[in-house]
Parts: C-alpha cells; sequence; structure tokens
C-alpha cells in the first residue's frame, strides 16, 4: 500500500505588504502566523504522521514553513518542487480572488491570461502524485501544497457538488472530503494498492 498525506495550511499572516511585488510573488511569500506555525509544530504528535518516509514540499513559504517541523521531527529533507505550487491566477486586473474562485469552480475550464484553470492544476498535480506514488511506492508520503491545488486533484476521483454558498463540495462515496471552506490545517489521506485507489479520507 502506498499512503500520501495532501496537507496544506491557512493560517497565514495577512496583514504584510510588498508594494513592488506582483500577486502571485506576495502570494508565494506569505508566511505563517504564530498560530499556522504553532498548529504546523503540533502535527509532529500525529501518529499516522510519525510512518512517514518521505516528504515533498510547494516551493511557496507557507507550505515549506508547515513541512519543516515534521521534516525536522523525522530527520527527513523537504523536497521542494514547483508541482505542488498552487494554483496561477494570471491577470486578475480588478477582479477578486474570490469571483475568480467561484466561476473556476463551476468551470473547470475557466482560466485568465497568464493563469492556470482547475483542469491545468488538476493535470499538473495528478501526473505529479502518480510519478511519485510509483516511485515511492509501498512507502508513506506526506505532500505539503494548498488548497486549490489539492481540491483540483481530489475532483478527479470524487463527486462534485456546491454547498448554499455556492462553493464546491467533493464527496468520496459517501463522505464529504471538501466542503466549500478550507480552516486551520487540513489533512487529505489518500490509499493506493498498486494503481488502484482504495480509499479517499479528511484527517483533519
Amino acid at each position: 500500500m502506498t499512503t500520501i498525506y495532501l496537507i496544506n495550511n491557512t493560517l497565514t499572516m495577512n496583514n504584510l505588504d510588498y508594494p513592488d511585488d506582483t500577486l502571485e510573488q506576495r502570494r508565494q511569500k506569505r508566511i505563517l502566523s504564530i498560530e499556522g506555525e504553532k498548529e504546523s509544530e503540533n502535527l509532529v504528535n500525529l501518529d499516522y504522521l510519525k510512518r512517514v518516509n518521505v516528504i515533498y514540499s510547494s516551493p511557496y513559504v507557507m507550505a515549506v514553513g508547515t513541512a519543516k517541523y515534521l521534516a525536522r521531527k523525522l530527520e527527513l529533507e523537504a523536497i521542494i518542487t514547483r508541482e505542488l505550487g498552487e494554483r496561477v491566477l494570471g491577470a486578475i486586473g480588478d477582479k477578486k480572488i474570490r469571483m475568480v474562485s467561484e466561476m473556476q469552480e463551476n468551470d473547470f475550464s475557466y482560466k485568465l491570461s497568464g493563469g492556470e484553470s482547475l483542469n491545468d492544476v488538476k493535470r499538473r498535480m495528478s501526473c505529479f502524485i502518480n510519478k511519485i506514488r510509483r516511485l515511492e511506492k509501498d512507502k508513506t508520503i506526506a505532500m505539503f501544497s494548498h488548497n486549490v491545488a489539492i481540491t483540483s486533484y481530489l475532483s478527479e476521483h470524487c463527486t462534485k457538488g456546491f454547498n448554499l454558498d455556492n462553493r464546491l463540495i467533493l464527496n468520496y462515496h459517501d463522505d464529504a472530503i471538501i466542503d466549500g471552506a478550507w480552516d486551520g490545517i487540513n489533512i487529505i489521506e489518500i490509499v493506493f494498492d498498486g494503481e488502484e485507489l482504495v480509499s479517499i479520507k479528511r484527517k483533519k
């Protein structure tokens, strides 16, 4: 069995301004809040993460900042890869991120100039995860990524729906995996037996 834990952390500082940076550069530089650091450190106390053999992380500061505690505890190197990065928004202009997100959740092919659609992100994430689960067969793998990137990947294996706020819901069999909102640290467990997907569970 190959077990993958997809982990993201939404607890970042939002009161920092980088006036000379683009939106994408600012998103890549977002650091964890004090609460985000504490929650990241607490990951090492989760029994199922103590079995992790390999760690991969998005290059975004918030992802690396979350991965570092588990990597230190397990004495592993966190392998940094752009494939786990967040969706590239592109030329957002005067649009709000929330508006773009809702449009993309309703149309996985929609994208802004210079940006990625959710289908683009799904392909990127799927290719990477398929490659790694074969490379690291029968291991337990932690991947630190981001909410839209993880949601896009999971949409390949889950049933899609929408809540009352018109936000995307993903269900695997009868279990809600994604229900519109991401709060704090989120952990999704995916288990493969060879090429066969065995289960998807929300652990946190």
